[in-house]
């Protein structure tokens, strides 16, 4: 099947746009964003992703305000309508490729609805390609590049409105192929290992910082990429991070913390210091899909019809337990925490999700 793209010189296989270069049922191509009120009181995660194998289009809108967190998940079948950027309510439309988007979730029977316009702060970065092995399996191979910004406009909750002027964001885009997508992943043949995986975006006035590091549970380090890039205005040269340290003070008896410290050093020897503090609680992403959400279980990418549209409620009181509203408790996913950032003492706004598994030695985690 034809699709708009099929019309550009930019093909790199001998297949249309609507095929990738693999069968694997995992192959995304996803876009995600994340945005705060400045002083906390609201935040606002979004995301639409394609998986061509599953033949399917889906996606979601989490709004978290005063310790709850609504959710809007969305489902279609891919095909025929390929070049549509739309999923039911949810639309995501590129203006101005890597300098303005347009991010729009419709009124409907679910809690929350938004217009808003997303402008790029600095330019995007491009991380390191992720590629990883398991017992000679590709379990990930996947590139993704990383944007701050700002978004304006307006955002609804509960018939409340909130006019947003230049609210702090970030945005990715990912593709590729990796684990939890298209509904079901293959029994592993390997015992799980320990791991911390810090992932932090942050910006200020002055310069925008971006990392990933990936350590062991004996803090042996697996993986490190990330880059500072000063604003146009500073007249600096982005320069790659090369070592990071941390201190990570958790809340007792839970794996959620509520500030940290990272140092910096970049490729000049410069230090850069990195205080944050929790903005609101982490959200929890099963409420988006992932993992095993949306209500049958199978998570991002599965087949669900022509169509669907799903909501729910999360009570995010308990620091790490996450309730529905009969005070059961439900899978919460992955955790995700938007921070208060400050580099060097000047400050800003971040997304620092900190995620362990398994015994974390340095920090006492079992």
């Amino acid at each position: 099947m034809l699709s708009n793209l099929d019309e550009t010189m930019m093909h790199q296989t001998p297949t249309l746009f609507e095929q990738t270069y693999t069968s694997d049922h995992r192959f995304f191509d996803r876009l995600w964003f994340g945005i705060v009120h400045p002083d906390g009181e609201i935040g606002l995660i979004t995301g639409m992703g394609t998986y061509k194998n599953m033949n399917v289009r889906d996606g979601f809108a989490s709004v978290q305000h005063q310790r709850m967190q609504y959710n809007t998940r969305v489902s279609r079948t891919l095909r025929p309508d390929i070049d549509s950027s739309s999923v039911g309510p949810l639309h995501v439309d590129i203006i101005e490729p890597f300098k303005k988007l347009r991010l729009r979730l419709d009124p409907g029977e679910h809690p929350a609805s938004y217009d808003l316009t997303w402008t790029a702060a600095l330019p995007p970065y491009v991380e390191a390609r992720h590629l990883q092995y398991q017992t000679g399996r590709v379990t990930q191979d996947s590139t993704r590049y990383d944007q701050v910004g700002s978004v304006s406009g307006w955002l609804e909750l509960n018939g409340n409105r909130y006019e947003v002027k230049r609210w702090w964001s970030v945005r990715d885009h990912s593709w590729g192929v990796r684990p939890g997508v298209g509904g079901f992943e293959p029994t592993s043949v390997t015992v799980p290992s320990s791991m911390l995986w810090l992932w932090a975006y942050c910006s200020n006035d002055e310069l925008g910082c971006m990392f990933q590091l990936k350590e062991d549970g004996e803090g042996n380090r697996i993986f490190l990429d990330g880059q500072v890039h000063w604003r146009e205005e500073v007249g600096r040269e982005p320069m790659k991070i090369v070592d990071v340290s941390h201190d990570i003070y958790f809340v007792p008896g839970t794996r959620s913390y509520y500030s940290l410290t990272y140092n910096l050093k970049l490729e000049n020897d410069e230090v850069l210091k990195v205080f944050a503090k929790s903005l609101f609680r982490p959200w929890a992403y099963s409420g988006t899909g992932y993992g095993k959400g949306y209500n049958d279980g199978k998570g991002l990418g599965a087949w669900r019809g022509e169509s669907l549209l799903e909501w729910d409620i999360y009570d995010l009181n308990h620091p790490e337990n996450v309730l529905d509203l009969d005070g059961n408790k439900i899978p919460s996913g992955h955790r995700e925490q938007p921070v208060q950032a400050t580099v060097n003492g000047k400050p800003g706004f971040g997304h620092f999700p900190v995620m362990s598994f398994g015994p974390i030695k340095r920090y006492a985690l079992t």
